[in-house]
């Protein structure tokens, strides 16, 4: 709901008197403004189909894009022919690794060759390699055992180890963890847990090559140059014993290496990437779980949802009446086909709808949940090689949309919390409880500022991690050492990650709040827009091009009728109401305007009757304008109008029973029923609303 705003916030059908008065800066703003809420709107919802399109697991796994990098294992199912395929050195084999590092090995095996229900094999794109960053090759340098009457043999090189990690984001910040004297190399878990470090992660880090030709006996003495492609199964789990996933790459390596036909090894004595050439390809290993196939539905009918309620905004919806929502049926048939008028209505835009209904949000942040095992490790893979590689437009939509998924979490948040304060409060009257306005935003755009704070999630993740060091086997006996899973890498992160969401929503409503506190007041001294702030979980007060006039105890909304059936609509089916009365001297109020009307209009105006229900229909009559409190809006051609047709000075109050239902009184304290309603579509009546 964009109602119309006074010149000091962002001004919108103000008098030409009104936007003449204020400064050029205010006038590009108020200009610019609508394009550019409009710009972020078009962009949240690509945002939204890329997330469900391009962050389909589902779709990316029945592609079968990154199973071309099993190839190396086809034909391996067990660690004893890994060992019989590939030569790895004596201190970097799979049967040197400890117990967890075996199993973890094994797992890989079993992935390679489940069946395709079991697992995601999940594409990433490649990224050229450009620096030391993304140069991988460097583990290879070692030496390797030849068999006898060997023409080539196909290296492998293992390292399995437990990663510790110190501290977090907020002690990094405010603390001394980031600053204190690191572990030296080669420390053992003792030396580790003493200064302050916890063990977050346990991996296995497999790379296997192609064949590389062993030179004759005469060339023995001779290095030998020779790229050679490398593929990467680098396991990990946050858990000891859990089920790990399973990094997958593929690079091509530059390597230089000889042959000792005395001794039977081969010693490769570097190995790096071609800088500018190398292309490292990306793939991760999932567990398929309910929770990422149910959450994909999920999203995708949340989206089905905002698109079948907006189409339903674009029509009059019909005044709902409580006894024809009477079955739970009937009431979620009510929320995307309820019945309609044909005449055109644009209360709300899509995003709209996306942002502030409850079901929308409540149910996308349950489907992210679901998702999130996947997309979190997901994010901060694709995060750690795009961030050193060159730009690629299609990533980074990919990327940005899985962080731009965490704004319906803060807006969920947003919306229990102002759940828990009706529960909690003992308000009495609708808007006695001034938390409940603040947990309001005024417009989209706002919310829009609160995706500053998602975007940083994954590095914010990494900065809390960025003090680690690796433990391996050859260290100590990694079998004595285990990982709790709350002290692991993600979830150790994510109290930080909560505290700086909840924070930027802070920080946006306080600045919105404190930057349009007049705008503020006058919405809180209104009815209609009341039932947003203070009597619904709403968290959006936005009306569409609706001006509000101030006065001495209330201020006055001048709308349509039909806009109104469709917003009673949006209240009933997409909030939860709290069912909290106006107060008294609100309802005296309006009957003492009714008498002041009265007494100003009878002299030029004639009067008409009543309906035979008791209902006061809208009075019809030429406008008169009178100055300050004279509303300009525009018609369809673009030309202004003063006095549309059917507007009446009759002041009418929106308010809700104990059950939540939505009503509308006229200033007699007089309920106007759902046919009094229709008779005013009919006429396309405009209605003051105090």
């Amino acid at each position: 709901m964009s109602i119309t705003r006074p010149p000091s916030v962002v001004p919108s059908n103000l008098d030409t008197s009104l936007a003449s008065s204020t400064s050029l800066p205010s006038r590009v703003v108020h200009t610019l403004s609508p394009y550019a809420v409009a710009l972020a709107s078009f962009a949240c919802a690509i945002l939204l189909v890329v997330d469900i399109a391009g962050n389909n697991w589902e779709l990316n796994d029945f592609l079968g894009n990154a199973r071309h990098l099993f190839t190396p294992l086809l034909t391996t199912f067990t660690i004893a022919d890994l060992e019989r395929d590939f030569s790895f050195p004596e201190l970097a084999s799979a049967s040197s690794v400890s117990m967890v590092g075996q199993f973890m090995v094994q797992s890989t095996l079993d992935q390679v060759h489940a069946s395709g229900t079991e697992y995601y094999a999940l594409t990433m794109s490649s990224y050229v390699v450009t620096n030391s960053i993304n140069d991988i090759c460097s583990q290879l340098v070692d030496s390797y055992p030849v068999p006898p009457s060997m023409e080539s043999i196909r290296l492998g090189n293992l390292q399995d180890n437990v990663s510790f990690i110190r501290g977090d984001t907020f002690t990094h910040v405010f603390g001394h963890t980031a600053t204190a004297p690191f572990a030296p190399p080669g420390s053992n878990s003792s030396v580790l847990k003493a200064m302050g470090y916890t063990p977050a992660r346990v991996s296995v880090d497999m790379r296997l090559t192609t064949a590389i030709p062993i030179p004759p006996p005469s060339y023995s003495p001779q290095h030998f140059q020779l790229n050679v492609t490398m593929y990467r199964f680098f396991s990990k789990a946050f858990c000891s014993g859990c089920h790990p996933g399973t990094e997958l790459g593929m690079d091509t390596c530059a390597v230089e290496y000889s042959y000792d036909d005395t001794t039977k090894q081969l010693t490769v004595h570097s190995s790096h990437a071609n800088f500018g050439k190398s292309v490292h390809v990306l793939a991760m290993v999932f567990l398929r779980r309910y929770g990422p196939v149910v959450g994909l539905y999920i999203r995708a009918a949340c989206v089905a949802l905002a698109i079948g309620a907006y189409a339903a905004s674009q029509k009059t919806v019909r005044w709902t009446d409580a006894m024809t929502l009477s079955t739970w049926k009937l009431r979620l048939l009510h929320i995307t086909a309820p019945p309609v008028y044909r005449q055109v209505n644009h209360a709300f835009d899509f995003m709209y709808f996306c942002f502030n209904s409850d079901v929308f949000v409540m149910l996308y942040s349950v489907a992210i949940l679901l998702d999130e095992d996947v997309a979190m490790v997901y994010a901060r893979v694709v995060w750690r090689w795009y961030t050193a590689a060159t730009y690629e437009g299609w990533m980074e939509l990919r990327l940005l949309a899985l962080a731009f998924r965490w704004l319906w979490l803060n807006l969920g948040i947003l919306k229990l919390l102002k759940w828990l304060c009706n529960v909690v409060a003992s308000s009495r009257y609708n808007g006695s409880n001034f938390i409940m306005g603040w947990l309001t935003f005024s417009s989209t755009g706002w919310i829009y500022l609160t995706v500053i704070a998602l975007a940083m999630r994954t590095p914010f993740i990494e900065h809390g991690n960025s003090v680690r060091m690796d433990v391996t086997s050859t260290t100590e006996d990694l079998d004595t050492l285990f990982v709790e899973f709350e002290s692991s890498w993600y979830l150790r992160g994510l109290p930080s990650v909560l505290f700086l969401m909840v924070a930027n929503l802070v920080a946006v409503l306080t600045l919105d709040h404190v930057v349009n506190r007049q705008w503020w007041r006058l919405l809180g001294r209104n009815s209609l827009t009341r039932q947003f702030m203070f009597n619904s979980t709403s968290i959006l007060c936005e009306l569409k091009d609706v001006p509000i006039l101030d006065s001495k105890y209330s201020s006055t909304v001048t709308i349509q009728a039909r806009t109104v059936c469709t917003i009673q609509w949006f209240l009933l089916s997409h909030l939860v109401r709290f069912g909290l009365p106006e107060e008294p001297s609100v309802v005296r109020r309006l009957s003492s305007a009714k008498v002041a009307k009265k007494a100003g209009s009878n002299s030029h105006r004639p009067s008409t009757g009543g309906s035979g229900s008791g209902l006061t229909l809208p009075v019809l009559h030429q406008h008169q304008p009178t100055g300050d409190d004279t509303a300009i809006t525009a018609t369809a051609d673009g030309t202004r109008d003063d006095a549309p047709q059917g507007e009446t000075h009759e002041m009418y109050l929106i308010v809700q029973d104990q059950g939540g239902h939505v009503y509308i009184y006229d200033s007699a304290k007089r309920e106007v029923p759902a046919l009094g309603v229709e008779a005013k579509v009919a006429i396309d009546a405009i209605l003051h609303l105090q």
